[in-house]
């Protein structure tokens, strides 16, 4: 965990037992390597995980199409639309593929 954030070992123990104050660059840092979300981190508010991640909402979209395509399926663009915010949030907190989710998405319909 250390490495990941760019800070020492003995340093992050201090963060972790809080015997020293996490510095901002710190926080960035583990919101960004983990997807964390900061206000999460900071004050234990809202979702851990980020979910406004353009990447994901991309991918999620993607495997989304990808799946409906494959599979046939004709759905409303409006449903496609429900189906990729749920794979975007359900990858958000799982930590699951966007792909794994939809594919096990569309085998429920």
């Amino acid at each position: 965990m250390a490495a990941a954030i760019d800070v020492s070992d003995r340093a992050y123990k201090n963060y972790e037992q809080e015997k020293r104050d996490l510095p901002a660059l710190t926080a960035l840092n583990i919101s960004e390597a983990f997807r964390v979300n900061l206000d999460w981190l900071l004050a234990g508010r809202g979702k851990i995980h980020k979910s406004d991640d353009p990447e994901l909402a991309e991918a999620s979209a993607i495997a989304v199409l990808s799946e409906a395509d494959q599979r046939g399926t004709n759905l409303p663009i409006a449903k496609l639309g429900k189906i990729i915010g749920f794979v975007a949030t359900q990858a958000a907190q799982t930590g699951e593929s966007p792909a794994q989710i939809a594919s096990h998405y569309f085998e429920t319909l």
